[in-house]
């Protein structure tokens, strides 16, 4: 009996060491880099295990015949493939590609600063543009401290790396915006119109953006508004500069907010001496209401509207009879938007919107009399196909529909433009280290009865985990300027190619990024001897950007530098010279701080920038003096806190605190023997202000 156990035990024996088949390999990544940690196993069995460090593996299987060998790895896809198991040593080689997911993939960042929830290059977001000291909440303001910008001095709008501020445009939802700053007075940067906490995303390119945009030159803002609010509250707004009240309620599904304020600067100027000689200081009135509707699980509804009123006047120097000219503007302003967007089955998306604005403005220059009105309507579509993990097709098109009335002293003028366009964009995702973004925009104009077509390109490569280089190129055109149009159909096209070089590395909340770039401008309009666009020019420099949130504890700061070499020929140039908005280098430094046991915010900006070209008509050469470096340092103060039992921000700032006499041009009687400095309305300016909101529980003691 013994003898026969013996046997069936060695009978079994062999026959699993005769069934047995020892598996070894190596696994691989696409750039035979060997991956440690790989689990792989056969099929709907037990056997199998795991790689070492250096891809190496080796397991024994009681499996025969025809078999799936199954392998995975964190951060890369699942694969398999097909052995055949008869008892002996199989060599494998295996190779495993890396998973393309949005989590760790590469992004296009050429000329791109993006902020939002979803995005990894996280820069400026609503509370970053609340709280920079100097900014004041304006979002122009606030970016005015990215590289690439300089900061405003006579004239609103945002001066993007050596253009004009008409070459800058703003898109609320994808759909553009023409008046978004308040009405430009002689010689003052106005304000924004739009408050930051509108929007959850912000998207500042300061080239190469999108085929989805057209018209703009060199830059384009493009601010994305919040979904449903999460409660119902009321904020009360009480400021040295006026009163402001919001309600909104929140429904199940949807979500209304009215909202209304005054402004009037009277009170805030009395405190500080103004340079500018007022007759009537800056006050305005408005209102907004806004509904957002969650149709569906994918689907939402949004709707703005917006309309405001304001008065304003001064006295400016007439420097050939040396007495006072009077200037005064009364300004309607309204502005409307609607935007549908959901998912269609798993692969495809729709965003569709409407917009619709009438800005208004009448006074006095002098004894003279004048009136301006624009009017925009614009419908846009654009269509997503999602292709894979990653990439997708775009492509849709937009209808705008542009018009503008002048009127002087009685005589009046006017334009009316349709501008039809289409295009498609594809980002193409090879692996999640390289990412290819092509696309195309057409356009048409009915006034100017021209075609133009540019196309897009740009490339990103991962360099490490937390590092990528992109790459952009792209042609951009832009109809002129209203006040051009109005006096002429026979124009064309301005037109800007952009080349773009960008590194950035963002790692445990530091950003560091470096790019360099090159415009050419072709076809811009002059106004000597007539209007036509014989004008050219070009725009190179290096932006420098440093954010760090995690060298000091509760320290936020950010160093951005620019530097610009810049020349065009345009308007009523003589020749081609840097423009007057042309500073070579630009500084900022933006220092916050959270004091937690304190539950405070306190922060700090400085500003500096070199001289800017000015028109001196004694001089030999045109345009060949310049105006002192610009300094500007501010200061802020949050405090949150609790009044009558609600949530409470009470906040103060002063701009330019230690009075910096900045001069950003200046002008000339006709025979050169007078002038005048451009200058701001005043040295410092204070803002005080108590921000309730009823509702919230935030802080609660």
């Amino acid at each position: 009996m013994k003898k026969l156990i013996l046997f069936f035990t060695l009978f079994i024996i062999i026959g699993e060491s005769q069934a047995q088949t020892m598996i070894n390999g190596i696994v691989k990544d696409a750039k035979s880099n060997p991956i440690s940690g790989v689990s792989i196993s056969i099929k709907d069995s037990y056997d199998g295990t795991s790689s070492d460090s250096t891809g190496k593996f080796t397991f024994k299987s009681n499996e025969s015949g025809e078999q799936w060998l199954v392998f995975s790895a964190i951060g890369f896809g699942t694969d398999s493939t097909k052995i055949i198991l008869k008892g002996t040593t199989l060599q494998l080689n295996l190779i495993l590609k890396e998973k393309l997911n949005a989590l760790n993939a590469v992004t296009i960042t050429a000329g791109t600063f993006e902020a939002s929830d979803s995005k990894k290059g996280v820069v400026l977001n609503s509370l970053d543009v609340a709280t920079t000291a100097g900014a004041q909440a304006d979002v122009y303001a606030a970016l005015q401290t990215l590289p690439g910008t300089q900061p405003a001095a006579g004239e609103s709008g945002l001066f993007v790396r050596g253009g004009s501020a008409a070459e800058t445009n703003t898109y609320f939802d994808g759909l553009l915006v023409k008046n978004p700053f308040n009405t430009q007075l002689p010689d003052i940067a106005s304000r924004g119109r739009f408050s930051p906490f509108l929007f959850k995303g912000t998207t500042f390119s300061a080239g190469g953006y999108s085929a989805v945009y057209g018209q703009a030159l060199s830059s384009a803002l493009i601010l994305e508004s919040k979904d449903l609010p999460e409660k119902t509250t009321t904020d009360v707004s009480v400021m040295t500069v006026g009163l402001g009240i919001d309600q909104t309620i929140r429904f199940k599904n949807s979500a209304l907010s009215i909202g209304g304020s005054y402004i009037n600067l009277k009170p805030a100027f009395s405190i500080f001496k103004q340079e500018t000689d007022w007759n009537t200081e800056p006050a305005s009135a408005g209102g907004t209401v806004i509904y957002k509707w969650k149709t569906s699980k994918t689907g939402m509804l949004k709707s703005y509207s917006e309309y405001s009123k304001s008065e304003v006047s001064l006295n400016t120097a007439d420097l050939n009879s040396q007495q006072k000219s009077l200037f005064s503007n009364t300004n309607n302003n309204f502005y409307t938007n609607l935007t549908y967007q959901d998912y269609i089955g798993n692969d495809w998306k729709i965003i569709s919107g409407f917009s619709a604005s009438n800005n208004k403005d009448i006074g006095l220059q002098a004894i003279n009399s004048y009136g301006r009105q624009d009017r925009l309507l614009q419908g846009k579509t654009t269509f997503t196909r999602y292709i894979g993990q990653l990439s997708t097709l775009k492509f849709g098109g937009d209808w705008l529909n542009s018009h503008r009335d002048e009127s002087w002293n009685g005589l009046s003028r006017a334009y009316n433009d349709q501008l039809f366009s289409a295009y498609a964009e594809s980002d193409i995702f090879l692996s999640n280290a390289l990412v290819a973004r092509v696309g195309l925009r057409a356009e048409h104009s009915s006034y100017l009865n021209l075609n133009n077509l540019a196309p897009r390109l740009s490339l990103a490569y991962k360099t490490g985990k937390s590092s990528q280089v992109s790459l952009a190129y792209g042609e951009f055109f832009q109809n002129p300027e209203d006040q051009y149009l109005v006096q002429t159909n026979q124009l064309g096209f301005q037109k800007a190619t952009h080349y773009l070089a960008n590194f950035q590395k963002m790692a445990n909340g530091q950003t560091f990024r470096i790019e360099a770039y090159y415009k050419k401008y072709a076809d811009l309009v002059k106004s000597t001897p007539n209007l036509n666009n014989n004008g050219f020019g070009y725009a190179r420099g290096i932006d420098l950007f440093w954010r760090d949130k995690k060298t000091f504890k509760g320290v936020d700061y950010w160093i951005s530098y620019s530097y610009l070499d810049t020349k065009r020929d345009f308007r009523n140039y003589p020749t081609e010279v840097t423009p007057d908005f042309g500073a070579k280098h630009s500084l900022n430094i933006v220092y916050k701080q959270f004091f937690s046991k304190l539950k405070s915010y306190v922060g700090a900006t400085y500003s500096v920038a070199s001289g800017r070209p000015f028109y001196n008509p004694n001089a030999i050469e045109f345009m060949s003096d310049k105006t002192k470096t610009y300094q500007n340092l501010s200061v802020n103060v949050s405090y949150l806190t609790r009044v009558f039992n609600k949530y409470t921000v009470i906040y103060a700032s002063v701009s330019n605190l230690p009075g910096f006499k900045n001069v950003y041009g200046y002008h000339y009687s006709t025979d050169g023997q007078y002038r005048e400095a451009i200058q701001p309305p005043a040295l410092r300016s204070i803002f005080l202000g108590m921000f309730i909101t009823i509702g919230d529980n935030t802080y609660k003691n």
